[in-house]
């Protein structure tokens, strides 16, 4: 018997709202071209994409790195897939699943990368620095925070760029690697910053606190939590933000910081949240479901897996939703939460999927391998 609460106030705005409103242009012009830019594929945080669905999936290589894929990869504007691994490096791999190049960090890799309009690659590690490469692996530049990068970076529209560091503080750092500001928190920050349109940013943190800034560096509102936000917000196209915490709770706020709705789980929820075309809202939770919403709270559907679920999901064209389970098998459900196929590695999936524009999935597994799931009868 699935245990629930659900409260919440009705929202004002109907579904067709999702189909209609246009991304700012501006706000993604920092953000390369590419199917697939950045960890949740843009800078809300959305998790979906416009590419088609795989009906018949193969497996149509494996690259194996040295030690677990937990990053999320990111995709070039020439096709290749950018991501790291806890052995301490950060891969460029080709769309036929060869290595075009590697960098050498001092720490595990866990942060995703976000690729720049320029074609400069960011993401952190755990050896305290953000690094700045060229797309043929050359360091442009690197910048030093006071503790591990496990979150993954966020640019704004001036080409800020955002990230958490385990030092407490969330960074402003310029185009060129210097500290424009930051905000202190009272924990570390594994969460990865989402930049609504108008330029607030909204970040998780580990001292329970979900914060939303302005990019001059002033905090306008917070709200506490019970445990640890190490999960990243999902900012939907009304503004609307949606987080899940470790205190086994899924929160919905408005973008003054009032409270729409909750929802408990069983166990903590570090997946991030992903939207649909339609707007409906999917998570998953440490107690080995996924849950499906509509925007205004009202529980669809879950669908349990083997083990526990730190993968974020993602949603493409048909609202088919992609994504991984500690139990070593990576999902594809239909739009009503039933099975549409299943892909099983030999070890936990804690990466999030990146969804190329011929459909092709990427995502990485504890095995040490970066998959490519592809359509049996297209050929990348």
């Amino acid at each position: 018997m699935l245990k629930k609460s659900v409260t919440f106030f009705a929202l004002s705005i109907s579904f067709l709202f999702f189909l209609i409103i246009p991304l700012s242009t501006s706000l993604y012009a920092q953000l390369a071209e590419t199917p697939w830019p950045m960890f949740r594929h843009d800078l809300q945080r959305t998790g979906r994409s416009p590419s088609i669905s795989v009906q018949k999936p193969v497996l149509k290589w494996t690259f194996q790195a040295q030690g677990p894929v937990t990053s999320s990869p990111a995709i070039g504007e020439d096709g290749t897939i950018y991501f790291g691994s806890t052995d301490k490096k950060f891969y460029a791999v080709t769309g036929e699943g060869g290595l075009r190049w590697v960098f050498d960090t001092q720490g595990e890799v866990e942060s995703s990368p976000v690729i720049r309009k320029d074609g400069t690659i960011l993401f952190g590690s755990w050896d305290s620095y953000l690094y700045a490469l060229t797309s043929d692996g050359k360091l442009i530049w690197k910048y030093k925070t006071e503790g591990g990068i496990i979150s993954s970076p966020a640019i704004g529209q001036d080409g800020t760029i955002y990230v958490g560091s385990w030092d407490k503080k969330l960074h402003a750092i310029t185009s060129d690697g210097k500290l424009k500001w930051t905000q202190k928190t009272a924990d570390h920050i594994v969460s990865s910053p989402a930049v609504a349109p108008d330029g607030t940013i909204y970040f998780g943190s580990g001292d329970y606190y979900l914060f939303a800034m302005k990019p001059e560096g002033k905090a306008t509102w917070s709200f506490g939590t019970r445990y640890l936000l190490d999960s990243s917000p999902l900012i939907a196209p009304n503004g609307n933000i949606y987080i899940g915490s470790e205190d086994a709770k899924f929160y919905a706020f408005n973008p003054n910081g009032g409270l729409e709705w909750t929802f408990d789980t069983l166990y903590d929820i570090d997946s991030s949240a992903a939207i649909d075309k339609d707007g409906n809202i999917y998570f998953g939770s440490g107690d080995n479901n996924l849950y499906a919403f509509t925007s205004d709270g009202k529980f669809k559907w879950s669908f349990e897996t083997g083990a526990s679920i730190r993968s974020s999901p993602a949603t493409v064209a048909d609202n088919t939703i992609y994504f991984g389970s500690r139990d070593k098998k990576f999902y594809a459900l239909n739009p009503d939460g039933k099975l549409k196929w299943v892909f099983e590695t030999d070890d936990a999936i804690e990466s999030s999927p990146a969804i190329d524009s011929d459909g092709t999935i990427y995502f990485g597994s504890n095995n040490g391998k970066l998959y490519a799931i592809g359509e049996a009868n297209i050929s990348k």
